[in-house]
């Protein structure tokens, strides 16, 4: 071999190991770099919008200039993260402007999402098990919690006491909602609905039409979200009978990632005149990819701790817990993050 051959050698088995390299730990987005992280939230007035918004202004002070993306949720976010894809604007979602903006041209360096739909993308399954893959790059950041609750509840006409009547009904029963393990477990089924003249009420029904289901699957709490609407609308245009979940519906509920066991509260709603033992989904991640730079993790860490009391003032009730902030059972926490909590003593 001449030298000017092993040199050749040399060099192009540098080359390839820097490709290599820089594969295995990509270099940090431009706009990390720059201070202008770009956020994939929801609309205005939803959960993780909420979440990017507070998010957004605690990192303002340090300097920070956050874009948010108002439509990126449900499963957007998450396959825009882990897959490194700029948003797009989902069918109709520019229907009430007031709620969203077009999406950035960028792809997103954050997110927020619930503990259990960050799960499902990170497994490959619920809503990801079509695309055939696992997401295993997001990093916990931050958890956050909220008192969102499992409930069910039948207007006072429709007669209806307990879920196990709906099957067996033969006049039309609308459901406003829908949860696969119940309808499973109560032998509920879409099609026998339909072939009875009722169904699954359309998202895009009116309010009033909204509030005359005969009944109300989902979780929900008194917030005028559009995930939560329905139970603030129904709670006051209908008169509710809320029901109670049989406890082997309750153990498999809890089992499910993000769950666990809870109590409605008396009078949370208009018609809930007891304590109701039910299941909540209260953590929310505010995430990252795995090649965040760990300072970018710390500012984020810090930025939410030192202003936590941002949470306080929001729509929905969010809160901050040192105790619970770092406690990601399924997805690593972001080393960036652990080293502030550490600091703090939120962890050991």
């Amino acid at each position: 071999m001449t030298i000017r051959r092993f040199v050749h050698c040399i060099v192009l088995a540098l080359a390839l190991s820097l490709i290599a390299a820089q594969a295995q730990n990509p270099a940090p987005s431009d706009s990390i770099a720059a201070k202008k992280p770009v956020f994939a939230g929801a609309c205005k007035a939803c959960p993780w919008g909420i979440l990017a918004k507070v998010t957004a202004d605690a990192l303002s002070y340090y300097g920070y200039q956050t874009t948010i993306c108002w439509v990126c949720w449900s499963s957007f976010g998450p396959r825009e993260m882990g897959d490194k894809t700029k948003p797009v604007t989902p069918p109709g979602a520019l229907d009430n402007p007031e709620y969203v903006e077009p999406p950035p041209d960028a792809v997103p360096d954050i997110s927020a999402t619930s503990e259990s739909n960050l799960i499902d993308a990170w497994n490959g399954t619920g809503p990801y098990a079509a695309d055939g893959k696992q997401r295993r790059n997001y990093r916990v950041i931050a958890v956050i919690r909220t008192s969102t609750y499992m409930l069910a509840a039948a207007s006072k006409k429709s007669g209806i006491t307990n879920l196990q009547q709906i099957k067996d009904r033969t006049q039309p029963t609308w459901i406003v909602g829908n949860n696969a393990i119940i309808f499973n477990y109560y032998g509920i089924k879409v099609e026998e609905l339909r072939a009875k003249g009722g169904g699954i009420m359309p998202a895009s029904a009116s309010r009033e039409k909204r509030a005359s289901g005969d009944v109300f699957i989902g979780t929900g709490l008194l917030a005028n979200t559009p995930e939560q609407r329905s139970w603030y609308e129904a709670s006051q245009l209908n008169d509710l009978v809320f029901l109670d979940f049989e406890e082997p519906m309750i153990a498999r509920l809890a089992q499910e990632p993000g769950y666990q066991r809870a109590t409605v509260p008396l009078a949370l709603f208009r018609g809930v005149d007891r304590p109701i033992p039910t299941v909540m989904r209260p953590n929310h991640f505010i995430y990252v990819r795995d090649e965040a730079p760990d300072s970018f993790a710390y500012d984020v860490a810090k930025a939410l701790d030192e202003h936590r009391g941002l949470f306080q003032v929001q729509l929905e009730p969010w809160y901050y817990d040192p105790r619970t902030v770092a406690v990601s059972k399924v997805i690593p926490m972001h080393p960036g993050a652990v080293k502030y909590y550490r600091e703090r003593g939120y962890v050991k």
